[in-house]
């Protein structure tokens, strides 16, 4: 998937004309004709990690002008997953957590095009049919010119059974439930003099909002190191926190970490001090807010264990 994020003030523009009522703006003097997508139902399956499915959208360009943008907005927060043949994407300002990407697909005057984008809600499967309305299509004609069309289509969740009759409204989280709880940190001498050992730490995601990464905010003693995590993380760890590893999770899901620490060699054996973790859900560079803000934070007792 190739999808860049995007701050310009071009994004902002797009952005604007995106959400502005869908009626046909005034064409530019040399169109001719009009640029529409077309669009079915996108129908996401339950799979072993909440649901996906595709969306074809097939662009017909009646003008006498290239298509600049195909303006893709995902129906769920955090559902896009770019597109089947990797077409040049990038994300618009989200508004209210749904995001818009820009695709840059090329369909030039009296030509068609067809692509296809990828979705998946991280949510629990359901036994019943679901729905949601919000996704749409746009078109815009020229580099300078208003988006010409927008055309809306409608999600369906698929149940656990098969069925899609009588859908009930799905209605995603806007509020985290991130939980940690930790192990002990014992550490012990090492060859080079200094300290080291592994904290389990286990970090539990309740409910659907959406997000990008999970991160863990660190205060230890002083002198004391995150040189790594079992699995490792994506993100280089540092003394201030690490990274969850394994990206966006599943409504529900839970991971261990095993998070590597280390002490200076002329430390002290015995209690060393107290350290802290906290959990900050993050989501296109902003922090997300949490229902339960009490058990996003842990503390513990940081023991050096000598001749152990």
């Amino acid at each position: 998937m190739t999808t860049i994020t995007r701050r310009g003030l071009a994004a902002v523009g797009l952005t604007a004309a995106l959400l502005a009522p869908a009626v046909p703006a005034a064409a530019a003097p040399t169109t001719t004709g009009r640029a529409v997508a077309e669009v079915g139902r996108l129908v996401l399956e339950p799979s072993a990690r909440g649901y996906q499915g595709t969306l074809p959208i097939t662009v017909t360009n009646d003008t006498a002008q290239p298509v600049s943008h195909v303006l893709v907005t995902e129906p769920v927060a955090g559902s896009w997953r770019g597109t089947l043949a990797n077409e040049f994407c990038t994300v618009v300002v989200p508004k209210q957590f749904v995001r818009t990407y820009d695709c840059a697909v090329p369909v030039a005057a009296g030509q068609s095009y067809t692509f296809s984008a990828r979705f998946e809600v991280l949510t629990r499967t359901r036994p019943y049919p679901m729905y949601t309305r919000g996704g749409q299509v746009a078109v815009q004609v020229g580099y300078d010119a208003p988006v010409t069309t927008v055309t809306p289509f409608r999600t369906l969740f698929r149940s656990t059974s098969g069925s899609l009759a009588g859908a009930r409204p799905y209605r995603q989280d806007r509020t985290a439930d991130a939980s940690l709880t930790v192990g002990e940190a014992r550490l012990t001498r090492q060859e080079d003099g200094r300290w080291a050992g592994w904290l389990p730490v286990t970090i539990r995601y309740g409910g659907d909002a959406p997000h990008n990464d999970l991160y863990v905010a660190a205060s230890l003693p002083d002198g004391m190191d995150i040189p790594g995590t079992d699995p490792a993380s994506e993100v280089p760890t540092f003394a201030g926190g690490f990274l969850v590893p394994g990206g966006e999770f599943m409504a529900g899901e839970q991971r261990v970490v095993r998070v590597s620490l280390t002490a200076p060699a002329d430390a002290d054996p015995g209690v060393l001090g107290t350290g802290t973790f906290a959990s900050e859900v993050v989501y296109e560079g902003g922090p997300v807010d949490d229902r339960f803000p009490a058990d996003n934070v842990v503390s513990f007792p940081v023991t050096l264990l000598d001749g152990v």
